[in-house]
């Protein structure tokens, strides 16, 4: 089934077919791509919620943009996207899908995901590195294959590289003052972890202990193995294809 896009005043929407179905329904550009998956649950343990609709999050439900996904205590959930990126989340965790613009049949143009506050373990799928945005409240993530262990708290954030490299910047006004510019911190070592406050940067050599989300993955089955996405198919990408 062929999909296309095109521009409309509104943004933009997909055709399927080439037909206007989406304009002779009277979307919008934004509410049709809002409506398309870009993921799927793959564990959800306990208490698991969705912002779009609020609901209940059980395994194989959907996911899409601008969607913020939240855990309770004692409660843990992995999503999976369309191009197999994993998301491990803790208890107590609050995570948003901020943008998905998937450019072909097996990876993201554009991947911005915000770690609002908790614990994560995030893994890259077959999309470019330069295409993931990864943000804390202070803190800006740039990947390069990579297995990362993210936490988010008030003013904090820790991130322990597992796999690849990566790196990672303050973000914060005053950070930035204190560094004469934006500081930032290169991950190259598995083991390799940086904090990042409001103040700046402080590093960690390898294997010098302190947190990771290791001690999390046995608390669920399958939170922390690599997971694909099961309901791919060539539609899925082409009706993500559109969105912003």
């Amino acid at each position: 089934m062929a999909w296309s896009c095109v521009s409309v005043a509104s943004g933009v929407v997909a055709l399927r077919a080439g037909a206007a179905l989406a304009v002779a329904l009277g979307w919008s550009a934004a509410a049709f791509a809002q409506a398309q998956p870009i993921g799927e649950t793959a564990v959800a343990r306990n208490q698991v919620t969705g912002s779009q609709p609020a609901r209940s999050l059980e395994v194989g439900a959907d996911v899409f943009r601008n969607e913020q996904v939240r855990t309770g205590a004692d409660s843990q959930a992995k999503l999976v996207f369309l191009d197999d990126t994993n998301i491990s989340i803790g208890p107590q965790s609050t995570v948003t899908l901020d943008r998905f613009v998937y450019a072909g049949d097996s990876s993201a143009q554009a991947m911005s995901v915000n770690f609002a506050r908790g614990a994560f373990r995030f893994a890259t799928g077959a999309s470019e590195k330069r295409a993931y945005q990864l943000r804390t409240p202070i803190a800006t993530i740039g990947v390069r294959g990579t297995i990362l262990d993210i936490r988010s708290e008030a003013g904090r954030t820790t991130v322990v590289l597992v796999e690849g490299q990566a790196q990672v910047c303050a973000s914060s006004a005053k950070a930035r003052s204190a560094g004469g510019g934006r500081p930032c911190r290169e991950l190259l070592n598995p083991g390799d972890a940086v904090v990042v406050t409001t103040s700046g940067l402080a590093g960690r050599p390898a294997g010098a202990g302190g947190w990771s989300f290791a001690a999390t993955c046995a608390s669920a089955a399958g939170l922390c193995a690599a997971t694909r996405y099961a309901a791919r198919t060539p539609a899925d990408f082409a009706a993500a294809l559109c969105g912003r």
